[in-house]
Parts: structure tokens; sequence; C-alpha cells
């Protein structure tokens, strides 16, 4: 299995901390997120990851060589002016034909969440927060035991939970997957869509499944969540 991490962000709300450093690499108690996903990947034994980078590219690459250098490194050349379904089809033949997971790099979390997608029963999963409902984070719907759509607009009475934005993927899931980000970008021209906008088009005839979160996790946008996150892993 392989890993694709998608980091090519500003971070934009958690300045003055992200003038200097892009946001993935903005520490939780000494700890940059990128760092600590690449770890966690590493302890489920995924080991062939590769990492879109953009704001401050040659910053991220030196701080990930210096940790794992076998991580492959692919720079959005176009970061300020797209969005991470444009990072995920930069990097579609690095992990074409292959089981993969995707992530977002502002995301913190215990290396038990890696594994528990890994030995997940279903190729294609999502891992939710069953029961949580947070108005910015991407909601999912489940129907007859399987996902039917994933949007942040999902009302709260019809949401299983909150994605934590974390997938994944089969080599015919990532096929459809980039399939329809090659529609949006090269044929539309849209170049500003999150990625679960492709991942919502290929639910109907991909079937993914709702992998239950197990352990903690915090998306980190701004500063209240970053000190919100360094509550919850005080104890690491």
């Amino acid at each position: 299995m392989k890993a694709l991490i998608l980091a090519a962000g500003f971070g934009s709300r958690l300045a003055p901390l992200t003038d200097d450093i892009p946001k993935s690499l903005v520490p939780v108690n000494g700890k940059p997120i990128l760092i600590k996903q690449i770890e966690n990947l590493y302890d489920a034994d995924i080991t062939d990851i590769t990492v879109v980078s953009g704001y401050r590219g040659n910053m991220l690459e030196a701080a990930v060589h210096d940790h794992f250098r076998d991580v492959n490194i692919i720079k959005s050349e176009d970061f300020d002016s797209t969005n991470n379904m444009y990072s995920a089809y930069l990097a579609r033949e690095a992990v074409a034909g292959d089981d993969f997971i995707m992530m977002n790099a502002d995301v913190f979390m215990d290396a038990s969440v890696i594994q528990a997608l890994v030995d997940f029963d279903h190729p294609n999963a999502i891992v939710t927060d069953i029961g949580f409902y947070l108005a910015e984070s991407m909601k999912v719907v489940e129907q007859n035991g399987r996902l039917t759509r994933i949007s942040k607009d999902i009302p709260a009475d019809e949401a299983l939970g909150a994605s934590i934005d974390v997938y994944r993927f089969s080599p015919e899931a990532g096929e459809a997957f980039f399939k329809k980000c090659e529609e949006y970008i090269e044929k539309k021209g849209e170049k500003k869509l999150w990625s679960e906008v492709a991942l919502n088009d290929i639910l109907p005839e991909i079937e993914f499944h709702a992998c239950p979160l197990d352990g903690r996790w915090y998306e980190i946008d701004d500063h209240d969540d970053l000190a919100a996150a360094e509550r919850i892993f005080a104890d690491d």
C-alpha cells in the first residue's frame, strides 16, 4: 500500500506562524503535523509515500528528508491558485495501479487511526468519526451499508459522522477518482475544488464504507484548533 499526503496550502489562518513555515510543519507540542503523519504511516509499514508540497516547498522538502530520505516530494508550482484536488491530480502517477491512502496534511492523529484503516475489511474507505458533527468538516451519508455522499453541506440529521480527511482507495477507485479529477481540471478548467468533489462523484459507482475512527484526531486550521490539539495530545 502507498500513501499520498496533500500539503501545498498556505495556512493563512495560522499566521504569523505560517509566515515562515508551511502549514503542515506547524508543530503540535513540538511535533510537526506532517512529520507525525509520516511516522504514523511508517508505524503501519507504509513507506512508499508521496507528499505534494507548494507554499515554502523547499523548506518542507528539507524538513521531511531530514527524517525520511525516501519520501517522494512533488511540488505544485500553482499552489496559490489551486486547491487540493489539483494537488492530488499532480501525484496521480505516483499511486496509479496501487492501493493507497490519501490525506490532507493538517490533521494531527494517533497512529492507531492509520493502522485501523490498513486493517479495515473494505478496500475503499473513509475514516469517519461516527456521530460527530462539525460545520466546517466534511460529513458523510450512509445508506444500505455503503457511503453515498460526502460534503460539508450535509445536515446533522442526515450525517453518519464527520470525515477526518483520511481516505483509502483500491486501484479501481483510484482510477475512477483521478478520471473525475481530470474532467474537472483538464476539461472544465476548474482547479480550485476540494478533492472530495471528485470523491463524491464516484460514490454511486464505487463502493466506499465508513472506517470507524480508532483513536484521536484534530484538524488544525487556526490558532484555536492548534491550542485544542495541544490539549488533546498533551500526554504524548
